[in-house]
């Protein structure tokens, strides 16, 4: 589950309303199908004072305090007729203004235009089985998805966007090009995707990010079974597998692939296994996942096995009945790095959602990393909400691994390093809404930097500084509203 529930459910809600149609939807008859339209207009403006993952080695600029200013708009129609539904999402995002070397969407462009979603689904018209609240109605019967066959580009997120999520805080997002389908029996849910994992254009927290799978020919496929007893009780067991793609880099955006990562995204397949446990009921909630990956990878000229592991685990508490309706919320995780002369062990994050998993600032990927964090949220109003996270950070493999921001760009080798302190960060975000379909967010971060951190970020020729900075303001129009 995720690391920081509070501050993902503030900001960014977009994630699972791009999976979901929303119930009350206005709709507008042409011939046999209902149709209904989508509008998403989203303006950020960032500052950042010595990040962490900008500029330095191979770059010829020192990144001091970069400045963007981003609007994305999504354009959308839905149509529905029986048991056929269609979704195409048009996005254009673009950098109105930013210092270099950020804002840079592609080699050539600070802007990316393209289609978003564009999928035809079969489902069924009702779900299946009664629906709960009628006499016959079994005790385990609830509401459920519909079962589906999808094909086309989509958001997918499973278990929270640990290993697959859709990266709505990012420029750009993320879909998939996939086959999908859904089906469910009683307290049964069962799902599988073969999708190629290509991004229209990069999406990292530069723009253009160097790093990862984002060329032609990645695939990706996975499936799913869940198991849920109780709001309290639900079990999902999934696997995903990678291959190796077979080719390097077939666009010029890429950088030499210098870091041990790199080279395994590229030479090198992924098996993933992960079991995931949780859920909420009362004002409680909780959740824990544990991966584990196999495979064969290539850095360079060594051949590697790659064994990897990782586990997180949150739990948190609404409180209904006090004033300002506090949520505490407390979680950890650890995920393995570094390798051996035979084996590689830097956890992959695969395709994870991004600045709500280990941090507002997007400093730590759950990639050779343990950290700690305690959340507090209050509801002063009905329409604004604050939350505050405090964070702990540390390398596992503080002397072969490699320290990864959230868009698995190489922040920094650990390689010399004597030191696996990465730091404290501190988090403050608020989220007003002045009418339901207008959200202003704002948030600040601050990064304490640890003797780890200062060590890679000088090796890197970025600082030398003891503290990293992070703050944005966004304005989201939605229409329809969400909730």
């Amino acid at each position: 589950m995720r690391v920081s529930w509070v501050l993902a459910g503030l900001v960014f809600s977009a994630t699972a309303y791009a999976q979901t149609t929303p119930q009350a939807k206005p709709t507008v008859t042409v011939g046999d199908f209902d149709l209904w339209p989508t509008l998403e207009v989203r303006s950020r403006g960032e500052y950042r004072r010595d990040p962490v993952d900008m500029g330095g080695a191979g770059t010829g600029y020192y990144t001091e305090d970069p400045w963007a200013v981003m609007e994305r708009t999504r354009l959308g129609l839905g149509a529905e007729r029986g048991a056929l539904r269609a979704q195409v999402t048009f996005q254009d995002a673009r950098v109105w203004g930013a210092t270099p070397p950020t804002g840079i969407f592609s080699n050539d462009a600070f802007a990316s235009t393209g289609l978003y979603e564009g999928y035809i689904e079969i489902h069924t018209t009702t779900p299946p089985g009664l629906k709960p609240g009628t006499d016959a109605a079994p005790p385990d019967s609830r509401e459920r998805e519909p079962q589906y066959i999808r094909v086309g580009r989509q958001a997918i997120v499973w278990d929270g966007g640990h290993l697959v999520g859709n990266a709505d805080f990012s420029p750009v997002a993320r879909t998939f090009d996939a086959v999908r389908g859904h089906a469910g029996w009683r307290s049964l849910d069962f799902e599988a995707f073969a999708a190629i994992a290509d991004a229209p254009h990069p999406i990292g927290i530069g723009f253009d990010d160097p790093n990862g799978s984002y060329y032609g020919g990645t695939q990706l496929y996975g499936a799913l079974a869940s198991l849920t007893l109780h709001p309290l009780f639900r079990a999902q067991l999934y696997g995903l597998l990678r291959p190796a793609p077979g080719q390097g880099p077939s666009t010029t955006t890429f950088t030499p692939l210098a870091s041990d990562f790199a080279q395994t995204r590229t030479f090198g397949d992924d098996w993933t296994i992960a079991l995931g446990l949780g859920g909420e009921s009362k004002g409680w909630k909780y959740g824990i996942t544990g991966a584990l990956q196999l495979g064969r990878v290539r850095i360079f000229s060594d051949e590697l096995d790659r064994l990897a592991g990782a586990v997180v685990a949150d739990a948190s508490r609404r409180f209904d009945g006090v004033v300002l309706t506090p949520t505490i919320a407390i979680g950890g995780s650890f995920a393995s790095g570094g390798r051996s002369s035979t084996q590689y062990n830097q956890f992959d994050p695969l395709y994870p959602d991004v600045q709500s998993e280990h941090g507002l600032l997007g400093a730590f990927a759950w990639s050779n990393l343990i950290d700690a964090h305690g959340t507090v949220s209050i509801v002063p109003t009905q329409n604004l909400r604050i939350a505050a996270d405090y964070r702990y950070a540390r390398m596992v493999a503080p002397s072969t691994g490699e320290w990864l921001d959230t868009y698995l760009v190489v922040a920094g080798n650990a390689a010399g390093t004597t030191s696996p302190e990465l730091g404290h960060e501190v988090d403050l975000l608020v989220s007003y809404r002045p009418w339901p379909a207008l959200d202003v967010a704002a948030g600040y971060s601050l990064l304490i930097l640890g003797d780890g951190a200062k060590q890679m970020m000088a090796a890197e020729s970025r600082g030398p500084a003891d503290f990293s900075h992070y703050a944005f303001i966004q304005l989201t129009l939605n229409v329809p509203a969400k909730p």
